[in-house]
C-alpha cells in the first residue's frame, strides 16, 4: 500500500508541475496567510519581476495588483475564503511591466492534505482578454444599433432633405465617432458638399464631377466602398494628401456620404455596416420627403387642372354656344366655322393638360440612351421641311427614353412654330404649316455635365427667360402654353435643371445640367 501511495503521489506531483509550467496561465502557490511561495515563469515574465522579489510577499501587494487598490482589497478577501476551504472564482485585470493590461479568469483552489485539512492555495489566472474585448465590442455594437434606431425617429421627423443630411452627419460624428465626414449631393451636374461634421476642415471636400474620384464612382454605381489605404486604392484619387483611409456610401436620390481619416486602417467592415444602417434610415427619410413633395405637386397640378378647366375652357365654350345660337337664329352657317375653331382650341387645351398631367408622374426606369439617337427620332415627328437639325456631339445619358424624346419634340416644335417663343416671328415663318427655316442644334455642355438645344431664331428677350417655362406662357393668342412647361416638368422629374439663355446666333438656348452620364 505504501508503495502504491508513493507512486500516486509522484504522479500527482508530475501533473501539478506540468500544469505549473503552462505558458498560457499565471499560476502561483499561496500560504494560508496569502503569502506567495511559488510562481510560474509566465507570471514572472508578464510582471517583469524575479522570484526573489515576490516570494513570501502578500499576494495582493505584489506588482500584478498594485494598479488597483480596490481590486487588491477584494483579492485579499477572496484568498481568505479559499484558505477557509472555499473554491473561489472571479474576473480581474492585471497590468504587466510594459503597462499591458490583461483580463484574467482567476481561480483560487484550496489544497488539502490526507487529513482533509487546507494547507495551501493554488491561484491560477487564465488570459481572457480577447473574449472580454469581443464581448464588449458586441455590447457596444448593440448599443450603437439601438441608438441608431433612435436616430431613425429623428430622421423620420425631419421635414426637409437638408435636415436629414444634417442629422445623418451629426449621428455619424456622435454615435459612430467619425471625426471627419460629409454628405455631397448632385446639383447642376456637380456633386456639391452640403453638410460637413464639426471636425472637418474647410477644404475637406469640394465640388466634383460625377465621373471624378471615388465619390463619383459611388454615385454612379450606388455601391459602398471601404478604403483601408488610399495609397493603394486607385479610385480614391484625387484626394487630399493627408487622407489615408475612408469610406464612401451612396444613399437617397443623388447623395453620397463619405468619412475620412488621416491614418490608414481607420475603418473596418463593422464601421461600414453601421454606417450603411444609419444611411438606410436616412434613405427612408429622404424617400418619405420626396413622396410627400410628389403628392403635394400632384395635388397642386390637380388644383391647377381644375382651375384651367373651369377658367380656360369657359371662353371657347361661350364662343361655341354663342355662334350656334346665332346660326339657329339667323341661319348663317358661317357661324359654325367659328364654333368649330373654338372646339379645336378646346381639344388642344385638353390635350396639353393631359400631357402635362402625365408628365407630372413621368419618369419610369432610366437607362443609358444615346442623345443623338433620341434627337433623330424626335426630329422625325416634326413637320418642318425647311428646318434643319444638327447634332454636334453624342452623349449617353441616364434617362427615360420616351420622356427625353418628348422633351426634344416639344423644344423642336417650339422652335419651328413660334420663332423660339419670342413672338417676333420671321417673315417667312408659317406657324400653321411648319414652314420655318430655323436651324436647331443639339450638343454637349462645355462647362458641366449636360446638353443643350439651341436655335438660330429671333431668341427670347431676357425679361421673359424666367417665365418662359411656366405653364400658360405663350406668345400667340391660340397657344396653350403647355409645351415648355412639360419640358420643365420632365426635366425636373429626371433631377435635371433647365436654364434659358441666348444661343451664339442670338436665338434661344435651353441648357440641361445635372444630367448623369450613363
Amino acid at each position: 500500500m505504501a508503495e502504491g501511495t508513493d507512486e500516486s503521489a509522484r504522479e500527482g506531483a508530475w501533473r501539478f508541475e506540468a500544469m505549473f509550467d503552462d505558458p498560457t496561465s499565471f499560476i502561483g502557490v499561496l500560504t494560508l496567510e496569502g503569502r506567495l511561495r511559488r510562481v510560474n515563469e509566465t507570471a514572472l515574465s508578464f510582471g517583469g519581476v524575479d522570484t526573489a522579489a515576490v516570494t513570501d510577499e502578500l499576494f495582493w501587494e505584489t506588482p500584478w495588483w498594485s494598479h488597483d487598490e480596490r481590486q487588491a482589497s477584494e483579492l485579499e478577501t477572496h484568498v481568505e475564503r479559499a484558505a477557509d476551504g472555499e473554491f473561489v472564482r472571479f474576473e480581474a485585470t492585471s497590468v504587466g511591466a510594459d503597462d499591458e493590461r490583461v483580463h484574467l479568469d482567476v481561480s483560487l483552489q484550496p489544497v488539502r492534505d490526507d487529513a482533509d485539512v487546507v494547507v495551501s492555495v493554488v491561484v491560477q489566472g487564465r488570459d481572457i482578454t480577447d473574449r472580454v474585448r469581443a464581448q464588449r465590442a458586441l455590447e457596444s455594437r448593440q448599443t450603437t444599433i439601438e441608438t441608431l434606431h433612435d436616430v431613425a425617429s429623428d430622421l423620420e421627423a425631419s421635414d426637409s432633405t437638408t435636415a436629414v443630411y444634417e442629422r445623418t452627419v451629426t449621428a455619424a460624428e456622435e454615435v459612430l465617432e467619425f471625426e471627419r465626414c460629409s454628405v455631397g449631393v448632385l446639383e447642376d451636374g456637380l456633386i456639391v458638399p452640403r453638410v460637413q461634421s464639426s471636425g472637418s476642415m474647410g477644404d475637406d471636400t469640394r465640388p466634383r464631377r460625377p465621373d471624378e474620384g471615388l465619390v463619383g464612382k459611388t454615385l454612379r454605381t450606388g455601391e459602398s466602398y471601404l478604403v483601408r489605404d488610399v495609397a493603394s486604392h486607385a479610385d480614391a484619387k484625387p484626394t487630399k494628401e493627408t487622407f489615408r483611409s475612408g469610406m464612401s456610401i451612396a444613399f437617397g436620390d443623388g447623395a453620397v456620404f463619405q468619412a475620412v481619416a488621416t491614418e490608414p486602417e481607420a475603418f473596418d467592415e463593422s464601421d461600414l455596416e453601421l454606417a450603411e444602417l444609419l444611411l438606410s434610415h436616412a434613405t427612408e427619410a429622404v424617400a418619405r420627403i420626396d413622396t410627400e413633395a410628389t403628392l403635394r405637386q400632384q395635388n397642386e397640378r390637380l388644383d391647377e387642372f381644375t382651375s384651367v378647366v373651369a377658367h380656360d375652357l369657359r371662353n371657347p365654350l361661350n364662343v361655341v354656344a354663342g355662334n350656334i345660337q346665332l346660326a339657329r337664329e339667323t341661319g348663317d352657317l358661317d357661324r359654325l366655322d367659328a364654333a368649330s375653331r373654338a372646339i379645336e382650341q378646346m381639344e388642344d387645351l385638353l390635350s396639353g393638360l393631359l400631357e402635362l398631367a402625365r408628365a407630372g408622374k413621368v419618369v419610369g426606369e432610366t437607362e443609358p440612351v444615346s442623345l443623338s439617337t433620341v434627337a433623330e427620332a424626335a426630329w422625325f415627328g416634326v413637320d418642318a421641311p425647311g428646318a434643319t437639325l444638327s447634332v454636334e456631339a453624342d452623349l449617353t445619358v441616364a434617362a427615360d427614353e420616351s420622356r427625353l424624346r418628348q422633351v426634344l419634340e416639344n423644344l423642336f416644335q417650339n422652335s419651328v412654330e413660334h420663332g423660339s417663343t419670342s413672338g417676333r416671328a420671321k417673315s417667312d415663318d408659317s406657324v400653321e404649316h411648319g414652314g420655318s427655316t430655323v436651324t436647331i442644334t443639339v450638343g454637349r455642355l462645355d462647362d458641366r455635365p449636360g446638353f443643350f438645344v439651341a436655335d438660330d431664331g429671333s431668341g427670347i428677350p431676357p425679361e421673359r427667360r424666367d417665365t418662359v417655362l411656366e405653364r400658360g406662357f405663350s406668345t400667340t393668342d391660340d397657344g396653350t402654353g403647355f409645351g415648355l412647361s412639360i419640358v420643365s416638368t420632365i426635366a425636373e422629374a429626371h433631377g435635371w435643371t433647365v436654364t434659358v439663355a441666348e444661343s451664339e446666333s442670338g436665338g434661344a438656348r435651353f441648357e440641361f445640367s445635372g444630367v448623369l452620364a450613363a
